[in-house]
């Protein structure tokens, strides 16, 4: 089944294409197909892989202030790097309102799309494959996301998740602020390959 195909998707299309702006829409449904090609790969429930990439970046839609009020309203903690840079809450809130809104009660499509952003340790396979598709997908240009792509047919799922880890953490590395969550979950990457 192809996503333009899957229960719900009409529904999830309407929603992101009030809330989002071309590339960023475009970059969703990209990563709803790139992540049924990972689901294939890795084993993974079909429509959860889909469901989590095409409504990850749900929350991107919003301002700062929006995702601020919005992150209080569902009582989400809110650390100082978040308050400094709200967009950092676009997963975290989109998390909530894929549960709240659209009903989408798993516990495994709330993490990944939760922690696309900067990862977590102990993250589950689901959200890793999340995380990996968000940088990789085939539309994006940078690149860093074909090299991931290329890694993960070479070396392995796990190899490409770590370079796209890597390549994240050196980037925000070069911003004034930094979520100590995107440290953590590469450190935790790099034990988990040993």
């Amino acid at each position: 089944m192809t996503l333009l195909n899957a229960p719900r998707v009409e529904k999830y299309l309407a929603l992101l294409r009030t809330r989002l702006d071309d590339e960023t829409f475009n970059h969703s449904v990209a990563t709803g197909h790139y992540m049924e090609t990972l689901a294939a790969r890795l084993g993974l429930d079909l429509d959860a892989a889909r469901t989590a990439g095409l409504l990850h970046d749900l929350g991107k839609g919003l301002d700062d202030a929006e995702l601020l009020a919005k992150a209080t309203a569902y009582g989400l903690a809110i650390n100082k790097v978040q308050r400094a840079k709200p967009a950092l809450l676009h997963g975290p809130v989109a998390a909530e309102e894929i549960r709240r809104d659209l009903g989408v009660d798993d516990a495994a499509i709330y993490e990944a799309v939760f922690w696309h952003t900067t990862g977590r340790p102990e993250m589950g396979l689901l959200g890793l494959a999340l995380y990996l598709a968000d940088f990789a997908e085939p539309s994006r240009t940078h690149t860093g996301a074909a090299e991931a792509r290329a890694i993960l047919d070479k070396r392995g799922f796990r190899e490409a998740v770590l370079y796209a880890a890597r390549e994240k953490l050196e980037h925000v590395r070069a911003k004034p602020k930094i979520d100590p969550v995107t440290e953590a979950f590469y450190a935790w990457l790099q034990t988990e390959l040993e």
